[in-house]
């Protein structure tokens, strides 16, 4: 997968009755256009890299949600079940463009602004901060003490038994901090707020517009998000 950079989008009540589901459950009801044509393929050629036999053990015996649990790298093999089922569980999303090296600060530097302004609260600062901490380092732009506040804020795991589930490089969201990321997003779109250097808006940045039109007329309750890129 090389030179993939993207957010993904995916609703967590569906995401959690389908992984309550055993595999061959799981194949029946969700399994889309893939490389993989059984799930005994993807647990020995993706997801868990294992011998034949142990997968189809746990083809017979666990559900994906187990699975994934007990996996070494449960985000990849979430990445590929999310892949595989896409049209099903995935809401949308949007792709960073080649060469986009300003898209996080521009987007953090927004809601740094508005909050600021009092046009939002700390913890929704700290969720847009935190859905692209990794790419972007440490806060700045803020005062010290809403820095400060900022960074203790830990984001929800996307799902509250499987904390280990974020991208080494990349950021993750849980579904309250999913939800507070999406309410700036809407606000700032509609408001055209401004960007840290006050000559260009939100509506400048192309993968805010992406992101926006994933979103519009859709309800977020229930949205978890994730940001990663591998080259």
């Amino acid at each position: 997968m090389p030179n993939t950079h993207e957010y993904t989008i995916f609703d967590r009540a569906k995401v959690d009755r389908a992984f309550a589901l055993k595999w061959p459950a799981f194949e029946k009801k969700h399994w889309g256009m893939s490389s993989w044509n059984t799930a005994t393929a993807f647990l020995t050629e993706w997801a868990l890299g294992c011998e034949l036999y142990e997968a189809e053990r746990i083809v017979a015996t666990k559900t994906v949600r187990a699975t994934l649990r007990d996996s070494d790298d449960a985000f990849f093999m979430l990445w590929g079940l999310l892949d595989i089922a896409n049209l099903d569980l995935v809401c949308g999303g949007a792709e960073i463009g080649k060469g986009d090296y300003t898209y996080a600060a521009e987007i953090v530097g927004c809601a740094v602004g508005a909050h600021e302004r009092g046009e939002i609260t700390l913890p929704a600062l700290a969720a847009v901060y935190h859905l692209h901490a990794s790419y972007i380092g440490p806060l700045t732009g803020a005062d010290a003490p809403v820095i400060k506040a900022v960074m203790k804020r830990v984001p929800a795991p996307m799902f509250p038994d499987i904390p280990n589930l974020v991208p080494d490089t990349g950021n993750a969201l849980g579904v309250v901090q999913t939800r507070l990321f999406f309410d700036f997003l809407r606000r700032a779109w509609r408001g055209r707020w401004p960007l840290a250097d006050a000559a260009r808006t939100i509506r400048d940045v192309e993968v805010a517009a992406d992101l926006f039109e994933s979103i519009s007329g859709r309800r977020v309750a229930q949205l978890c998000i994730y940001r990663w890129y591998e080259c």
